[in-house]
């Protein structure tokens, strides 16, 4: 999907927008770049630690995915016209595997890295609410990786609703494969939920104690 580069990139962006732990008291961002900047900052410290174990290290990004991102807005994306012919079991079920094959798609890449650091550039407003976050991860080798994060306030805090690295949108991205495979079976998101069923249970089963 990705090459190593910017699946790294992609999974460290993953990151800098949400929290996953910690029943620790924070005051409210301020605005949508403070947001990034404080969690971000956080979270790599957090999940980049050699000492945890592979389902502590899932476990932690799908807390982070639940709690950063706007998971319904995005899958409601990600199947584009396809979401209207399901059935809303089957949009729990999308949901929720969706959720599970993206936590063991990046956690794993945490236990790789170390020493890299974010930064945020600026912060703009986009028409119809919300805000685009610039910002860069800067690595120990190599050129930084520019991202952007599009993040919407919800209630009292923020979630994020699409991610670009280096210009690519994680959820066009899935969209576009998730259309691939349900075109190859007829159109039918059945044979979609079938496929994310079967990866999701050999990966859940790749982590278990």
């Amino acid at each position: 999907m990705f090459a190593p580069r910017s699946l790294l990139a992609v999974g460290l962006a993953l990151v800098l927008v949400g929290p996953w732990a910690a029943p620790e008291v924070q005051a409210a961002p301020a605005d949508a770049k403070s947001f990034v900047a404080n969690i971000g900052e956080r979270a790599l410290r957090e999940l980049t630690p050699k000492d945890i174990s592979e389902a502590e290290r899932v476990k932690r990004m799908r807390a982070l995915l639940a709690e950063a991102f706007d998971v319904k807005a995005i899958g409601k994306f990600v199947l584009g016209i396809y979401w209207r012919r399901t059935t809303e079991d089957q949009r729990t079920e999308f949901l929720k595997l969706y959720e599970t094959v993206v936590s063991h798609s990046y956690a794993g890449l945490f236990k790789k890295y170390s020493g890299e650091t974010f930064e945020v550039i600026r912060q703009v407003p986009v028409a119809g609410g919300g805000s685009i976050v610039y910002g860069r991860i800067k690595r120990m080798n190599g050129p930084p990786v520019a991202i952007e994060l599009q993040v919407v306030k919800d209630s009292d805090t923020y979630k994020a609703v699409d991610i670009k690295i280096e210009g690519i949108s994680m959820p066009l991205t899935h969209r576009k494969e998730y259309s691939s495979v349900i075109r190859r079976n007829r159109g039918s998101v059945a044979g979609l939920l079938d496929v994310l069923r079967k990866k999701a249970s050999i990966l859940e089963d790749s982590i278990s104690e």
